[in-house]
């Protein structure tokens, strides 16, 4: 005849309700610490600017996708191009991983139209090995680019010399249903490997 040893001893039967308990809170904070890592910061104010065929562009047009957002020029001597390249790298991994694409897009938002024009643009590309069907150029005219980047909360000032003063933290993680979700530094500060991990986080 087989005996439960917790009915002799109640104080068994608490401990292992309480350890139970205890598990069962484990798991779901295991479960529920990816997305609490990442909370809401805001929603990402639309746009309405232009790709690089001079046609309409707005951030509303990927919703479903996780979007990675770079505010940029390419004149840039410094932040700009190791932001691009870092991001490039980023857009290899994607695909390894099968998330570019389909569920995953970036865009390239330039505060410098006059001089990067489609033309600037697309050379551009080519030299950082940009992917342009799942990576977005995009520009407008000046007084466009420049509100797009203040709805954002970013501080660009241009410059006599042409180039422009910006926040250094101008990368933005936008979840798929217009949210954003964390907002990166850019250049030789942005940690590449958190980046992903975030993107990675949203896009499964």
């Amino acid at each position: 005849m087989s005996t439960d040893p917790t009915r002799k001893r109640p104080w068994l039967r608490v401990f292992t309700l309480v350890i139970f308990a205890a598990i069962v809170v484990c798991i779901a904070v295991w479960f529920r610490q990816g997305t609490e890592s990442l909370p809401r910061i805001k929603a990402a104010p639309d746009f309405t600017l232009q790709n690089l065929q001079d046609q309409p562009v707005k951030l509303s047009d990927s919703a479903g996708k996780t979007r990675l957002l770079e505010f940029f020029f390419a004149s840039c001597p410094d932040i700009c191009p190791a932001t691009t390249s870092h991001m490039a790298h980023l857009q290899e991994n994607l695909k390894s991983a099968k998330l570019w694409g389909d569920k995953v897009q970036f865009l390239s938002i330039t505060f410098d139209p006059e001089r990067d024009t489609p033309d600037a643009l697309a050379e551009y590309a080519k030299l950082f090995g940009i992917d342009t069907a799942n990576w977005t150029l995009i520009r407008g005219t000046e007084e466009e680019t420049l509100k797009t980047a203040n709805d954002f909360g970013l501080m660009v000032v241009k410059q006599n010399d042409g180039q422009f003063a910006h926040s250094i933290r101008s990368l933005f993680l936008i979840d798929q249903d217009g949210y954003i979700r964390r907002v990166f530094d850019m250049g030789e500060n942005m940690n590449e490997d958190e980046v992903e991990q975030a993107i990675v986080q949203l896009a499964k």
